[in-house]
Formats: structure tokens, C-alpha cells, sequence
């Protein structure tokens, strides 16, 4: 829940500082697609949110990190910001972006608890 949160907390944020802008914005040039940053933003998420449960495991975060993920979806991290920067400055876009990684973490979650319901 507190992830849930932190995430509604950053899309206010972010909505309300691109409202203030009066300047113009330009694509980057290596725009990462709305689906792709879905993905990306959606297993940065999950990855976050493994860490939290033990102590960091530096031997998996080198292999299954954010590094992993870059190369995964063939991304950096550079490209992911100055993405998510152009996003945040058209809110329907930025929206649709979030609701689509909540939706996506809402159905992994009723899958998980469906099979520990299943299990018992």
C-alpha cells in the first residue's frame, strides 16, 4: 500500500511541475515508446520493491538489476529519464502510462494471491 502511495505522490508531482511549464518541449530523440516504458517502469517497480523485503544481495543486483533491465528492453538510463521527463510534460500521456503499470501490478497481484488462496 505504501508503494501504491509513493507512486500516486509522484505522478501529483510530476503532473503539477509540467502544468507550470511555459516551455516548449522536444522529443528526445530515442523516445522510449508509452508500452515500452510500461514495462521498463513496471519491473523497476518490482525490483524496488524485492529489495525492501531482505538485505541487498549485491551478486543478484549486478546480474538482475536495473543494468539487467536496460539491457532487457535495450534502454539506458539516460534515454528513461529525459522519457519520462517528455512524458511528465503531457499528462494524459504520463497518466495513461501509470495507470497502465498499476493495472498490470493490480493483476499480478490478484494472481499471486489467487495462488496462495489455491495453496491452502
Amino acid at each position: 500500500m505504501r508503494k501504491y502511495t509513493f507512486l500516486f505522490m509522484y505522478i501529483f508531482v510530476s503532473i503539477f511541475l509540467s502544468c507550470t511549464s511555459t516551455l516548449s518541449v522536444e522529443k528526445p530523440d530515442n523516445l522510449i515508446s508509452e508500452s515500452l516504458m510500461v514495462n521498463v517502469l513496471y519491473e523497476i517497480i518490482i525490483l524496488d520493491a524485492m529489495s525492501t523485503f531482505k538485505p541487498r544481495n549485491k551478486d543478484f543486483e549486478e546480474i538482475y538489476g536495473k543494468p539487467y533491465i536496460f539491457l532487457k528492453y535495450g534502454v539506458d538510463s539516460l534515454q528513461l529519464a529525459k522519457s519520462d521527463q517528455y512524458y511528465a510534460k503531457f499528462p494524459r500521456a504520463y497518466h495513461r502510462i501509470y495507470s497502465r503499470v498499476l493495472e498490470k501490478m493490480k493483476k499480478t497481484k490478484d494472481s499471486l494471491d489467487l495462488l496462495i488462496k489455491n495453496e491452502k
